[in-house]
């Protein structure tokens, strides 16, 4: 798990972005496991305003999509490609 927050200029953190890897057993009665996905929440101001949960493959078109920092989603992604395993 990660975490960073956003600062509001005025030294006060307002923002905050957490996530985690997730790996699920497949639905129930597939043989198939899951694909693990990463977890996001974002807060502002301790409140959550937004949750989003990617694949891989989802989290790369995403990071692509952003003109943003997204430090956080590539470490992510590389949490969800060792998570595959081999």
């Amino acid at each position: 798990m990660s975490l960073f927050s956003y600062n509001d200029g005025e030294g006060r953190m307002n923002e905050e972005l957490t996530w985690k890897v997730k790996d699920e057993a497949g639905e129930r009665g597939s043989r198939q496991k899951a694909p693990p996905k990463a977890c996001f929440s974002w807060k502002r101001d301790g409140q959550l305003v937004r949750s989003a949960e990617f694949t891989q493959s989802e989290l790369e078109v995403e990071i692509e999509r952003l003109n943003a920092d997204v430090t956080q989603f590539v470490i992510a992604l590389k949490m969800l490609a060792l998570s595959r395993g081999p």
